[in-house]
């Protein structure tokens, strides 16, 4: 394995596990505050819980892809180069390679390795779309109220001045 490979290795690892717990952190104390008594309605809280619960199960999938490249990289990466270089110069040598059930069985678990690790990885990138547009969704509702809220309370300062006008007092 070469040096670049091990550094862009641990430089990864150690953004996933970072950004892992610190994301995890904040949504726990979003879920804490969620706790305490406050005026807020039953759908914002309900939203904000979900959301919080939806970020922090994102953020463990983080957390998991991070131990599982450290794994990977520790464990599968060194017999699998091996074995990568040992057909490579098979291939130099003009012969075709065959591989023996050791190294099929390395090769396999190289591929579930990373068959696993793509499909966590494009669960997080869903939820993490499934976030945003919840977010947006949550956002359009609460803006389209404060606008009826608005025109009502315009509407009504109107009918208030109307009569007003009108003698009215």
């Amino acid at each position: 394995m070469d040096w670049t490979q091990i550094v862009f290795g641990v430089v990864l690892v150690l953004v996933l596990l970072s950004t892992s717990i610190f994301y995890s952190a904040r949504q726990i104390v979003a879920l804490r505050r969620l706790r305490a008594p406050e005026e807020m309605s039953l759908d914002d809280r309900a939203y904000l819980r979900s959301r919080a619960l939806r970020r922090l199960f994102t953020s463990m999938l983080l957390l998991l892809l991070g131990v599982l490249l450290a794994v990977g990289l520790m464990y599968l990466e060194p017999p699998s180069q091996r074995l990568a270089d040992s057909l490579d110069e098979l291939r130099a040598q003009g012969q075709i390679p065959r591989m023996d059930a050791e190294q099929r069985g390395v090769a396999r678990a190289f591929l579930i390795f990373w068959i696993v690790f793509l499909l966590i990885l494009m669960t997080v990138v869903f939820l993490t779309a499934w976030d945003f547009w919840s977010t947006r969704r949550y956002a359009l509702a609460q803006y389209r109220k404060i606008s009826d809220d608005r025109r009502a309370m315009i509407e009504r300062e109107i009918a208030r001045v109307r009569h007003q006008r009108n003698g009215h007092h």
